[in-house]
């Protein structure tokens, strides 16, 4: 006898299948950032995650593709949320009667950067993707991939803000974020070792992109 609610039935499965995912991505985070991916077994994310063996298998081929869906799955919620913070952003500065003053960009820095949460935990796990690359460097996904992609997405929307901001950058946009990122990814280590309050950590970045950004930027 057929199935009468076939598609109830594989809604409903889909639906299990991505909590199951959900959940082990969630307890692979945790159980990378505190043992490394060397040390994280696919015993102890089952566990934290309270599923057997089977149920990993059946969607993971190995902790490997784990990790690497765990990185994708956190690079996408880090783009989401600049998207949104600086589409809140923009739309401050085109409302805004006056050009930003120094002071004003070092504020703007300091909302747009504002630690979510998870600066720590994503820098474990970008930490142990570059280790994974450089002790694999054939591996499926490249390091420098994700990075690429990254940073296209990050250009476009730093161009933007300093557009609404009515400035422009003097050297080409892909050099400028690369000097931004490395500081940018420099107070992240620090605050990682040290808290977001240290010197050179996450919130003092306000006031030295500030300086940066009206050094290689000129009004239009």
């Amino acid at each position: 006898m057929s199935d009468p609610h076939p598609a109830v039935d594989a809604d409903y499965v889909s639906a299990r299948r991505r909590e199951t995912r959900t959940r082990l991505l969630d307890a692979a985070a945790e159980v990378f950032a505190e043992f490394g991916i060397q040390g994280a077994s696919v015993e102890r994310i089952c566990a934290r995650a309270d599923f057997t063996r089977g149920a990993f298998y059946s969607n993971f081929s190995s902790k490997e593709e784990l990790f690497l869906a765990l990185l994708e799955r956190e690079y996408e919620q880090r783009a989401d949320q600049i998207r949104v913070r600086a589409a809140e952003l923009t739309e401050c500065l085109r409302q805004s009667p006056e050009p930003p003053t120094r002071e004003d960009a070092a504020g703007y820095v300091t909302t747009f950067l504002s630690p979510s949460g998870n600066e720590t935990s994503w820098f474990t796990l970008e930490t142990e993707f570059l280790l994974l690359a450089l002790r694999h460097p054939e591996g499926e996904v490249q390091h420098v991939d994700f990075n690429l992609q990254f940073r296209s997405e990050l250009s476009n929307v730093v161009e933007s803000i300093v557009h609404a901001a009515g400035r422009r950058f003097i050297i080409p946009v892909d050099r400028a974020l690369t000097i931004l990122a490395g500081g940018y990814e420099r107070a992240v280590r620090v605050s990682a070792l040290s808290g977001f309050d240290a010197p050179e950590g996450v919130n003092e970045l306000g006031d030295r992109f500030a300086e940066l950004l009206f050094t290689i930027t000129e009004p239009v």
